[in-house]
């Protein structure tokens, strides 16, 4: 059972060395290997960017990308309605702006505290696979733009490099992204490792167990960087097992183990349904990220932001709420967070960002997105996000696109 399990999950293409385990299937229409190589050149990318918009940003990075790389980070599972309906979504919750409310530019504090450490504005970059398909640098230059950004750095599981050098490349707040592996020991000497690199709290990905991959990227051949390798599992960074050999079905006792090894803080990311915000928590989860991932798992499941009033009815304050899938705008960042949630987690454009600039492209991300909440703030009447609620939006009925 043990190991038909693990050949499925390398068939399906569940994450990055999934996917890749099952290349060698469709190689007839496979591009040459050099289309696999990342086509920036590492001396031009680390450079401020001048950026209108994301969805402007992403149309460049395409230019700079291989076909593989972009259609990588840029699609999603199946038909791709639900990474359609992640962006138009947010035209559901139309903001109110509150005149006469006597707010200037120099009163807008966008702050926020999460887990204990003060953050400058509610932006965090979700934790993301195959950075050196799009940079030399890798994992190392994004961790270095979060941290010009002065954000928090998630450091993922699935890595091109060691968790230990991520973490030396910002100096700000780290959490280690966990894929409980099926070897108990290879999840805990994970965890040890991430606790000894002072890392502050462990993310359990738990919407991450099955089949994952775009078809336009399977139709390439899965052309993935060439000698990729799982930094946290290569022994030359005394690292061991097999990152392919996950654990597929989690249940609430691994939060608990997760948090027993090390007593950090445990999030858990992938949370649609109210009631497993509600499992997870009693489990012992100490923050609950908002997630369909982008769209890349399961098509056809809700838009994060449509089921949030129901996860937020049933957390009742008891944690944070963080939410990814679908942010491009400062406004989409605001709109979030009058329904409660404490930070958003932006994927793909920090990608982008990477792609166009290395680490300052990064920064250049974040600072896009700070500056355009910043203007919805005060074109609202919004003095901090502590005062933000529903009242800055307009009601009206949950749309019928978001029930599956």
């Amino acid at each position: 059972m043990h190991q038909s399990r693990r050949n499925l999950l390398r068939s399906a293409g569940a994450g990055l060395a999934l996917a890749a385990a099952g290349a060698s299937k469709v190689q007839a229409t496979a591009k040459p290997r050099a289309e696999c190589a990342t086509v920036v050149p590492a001396a031009a990318r680390n450079r401020k960017l001048d950026i209108i918009s994301l969805d402007r940003l992403e149309n460049q990075a395409k230019q700079v990308t291989t076909s593989g790389a972009y259609v990588f980070i840029a699609e999603a599972a199946r038909d791709e309605w639900t990474l359609r309906e992640n962006r138009r979504a947010f035209c559901d919750y139309p903001i109110l702006m509150h005149r006469l409310a006597g707010v200037a530019a120099k009163d807008i504090d966008l702050g926020i505290d999460l887990l204990g450490h003060r953050l400058p504005y509610p932006i965090i970059a979700a934790p993301a696979k195959a950075h050196t398909f799009v940079h030399p640098g890798g994992e190392v230059a994004m961790a270095a733009g979060v941290g010009l950004a002065r954000t928090l750095c998630q450091s993922l599981g699935a890595a091109s490099k060691p968790l230990e050098a991520i973490v030396g490349a910002t100096k700000g707040p780290k959490w280690f992204q966990l894929y409980v592996n099926a070897d108990v020991g290879v999840t805990r000497e994970l965890l040890l490792r991430a606790r000894q690199a002072e890392y502050i709290a462990n993310s359990i990905t738990a919407d991450a167990s099955g089949p994952g991959i775009s078809d336009t990227f399977v139709s390439l051949g899965s052309p993935f960087p060439p000698n990729f390798t799982f930094g946290n599992h290569d022994p030359r960074y005394g690292g061991r097992g097999d990152f392919a050999d996950q654990k597929v079905g989690l249940t609430p006792d691994d939060i608990g183990f997760v948090r027993s090894v090390t007593g950090l803080p445990v999030v858990v990311k992938g949370i649609l349904p109210a009631q497993d915000a509600d499992t997870a928590i009693k489990a012992g989860a100490s923050t609950i990220q908002v997630s369909n991932h982008g769209g890349r798992r399961l098509d056809g499941v809700p838009v994060s932001i449509g089921v949030l009033q129901e996860v937020v009815g049933v957390v009742k304050g008891r944690v944070p709420v963080i939410l990814d899938s679908g942010i491009r705008r400062g406004i989409d960042v605001f709109r979030v967070l009058t329904l409660w949630v404490q930070v958003v987690a932006v994927g793909r454009p920090m990608m982008y960002g990477l792609a166009l600039g290395g680490s300052m492209g990064v920064q250049s991300v974040f600072d896009q997105l700070r500056d355009e909440m910043r203007s919805t703030m005060l074109l609202a009447g919004a003095r901090s996000v502590s005062e933000l609620s529903p009242n800055y939006l307009r009601p009206g009925p949950a749309p019928a696109a978001h029930l599956v």
